[in-house]
């Protein structure tokens, strides 16, 4: 069958709003879920449009979880429009990926069935770096694991596959090439807040406790109520002997 597409009508909604959502931070979420929305009102039976707006709900998620903030109910959305995008487009790469993102967290999480949703993405659309990052991500993040940098190669720009790597390096104290990938997810979003807490983080493993808190005090500019950022300032204040904010 062929491979569904955005019509001309709302095509401009869908490239912004993928264009939002590929920031991987709060603002670009929230501006990119009323697009791909707006853009259903005009194409329902739209496959790519479901599997985007169930990523989006996705990442969003996961960030709000971060936060300590309710999430489920953006899984849950995740999976509903993931589930209607493997409906509308069953043969299609990213309408698999969107399952695979959706089954890796909430009420329906599924781990052996996101990995193989994800390789059922990457065997239709091998060459779509989306892809091969969701596969790397589902069967455990390994730095090690060439799917990584196969989606660097054909997707140098996608951010949250650097910050992804970042942490997953930072997490096997793999510090400087951890920060090589976090640095450049903030030359490609320098207020992506997600990039510069884990960018602190490094740092603080590093010992370098005044640049974190520079870091994340410059974050909180752009985020000034963020749970995460706050979390993190109170974290290099106590590694650089200062009293805690008051509660």
């Amino acid at each position: 069958m062929p491979e569904p597409s955005v019509g001309a009508l709302p095509v401009n909604l869908y490239v912004a709003g993928r264009q939002a959502m590929l920031e991987f931070d709060l603002d670009g979420y929230a501006r990119a879920a009323p697009l791909f929305l707006l853009a259903l009102e005009s194409r329902p039976e739209d496959a790519l449009v479901h599997g985007a707006l169930a990523e989006t709900y996705a990442f969003w998620g996961s960030r709000r979880e971060k936060n300590g903030q309710e999430c489920l109910s953006y899984y849950g959305l995740c999976f509903e429009e993931a589930r209607k995008a493997l409906e509308l487009g069953p043969g299609v790469g990213q309408t698999h990926r969107a399952m695979a993102v959706a089954l890796r967290a909430g009420v329906m999480e599924d781990a052996e069935a996101a990995i193989r949703e994800a390789a059922r993405a990457c065997e239709l659309s091998p060459y779509d770096g989306e892809n091969c990052w969701e596969l790397w991500r589902a069967t455990g993040c390994d730095p090690q694991n060439p799917l990584i940098q196969k989606a660097l190669d054909l997707f140098p720009n996608l951010c949250g596959a650097r910050i992804d790597l970042g942490v997953a390096l930072c997490e096997r104290d793999r510090l400087d090439e951890a920060e090589l990938h976090l640095l450049k997810a903030l030359e490609i979003n320098p207020r992506n807040s997600l990039a510069l807490y884990d960018f602190a983080m490094v740092k603080l493993r590093k010992a370098m406790v005044g640049e974190a808190g520079q870091i994340l005090s410059r974050a909180l500019e752009f985020c000034p109520e963020d749970p995460l950022l706050l979390s993190g300032l109170e974290l290099a204040k106590a590694e650089k002997g200062e009293p805690a904010a008051a509660a």
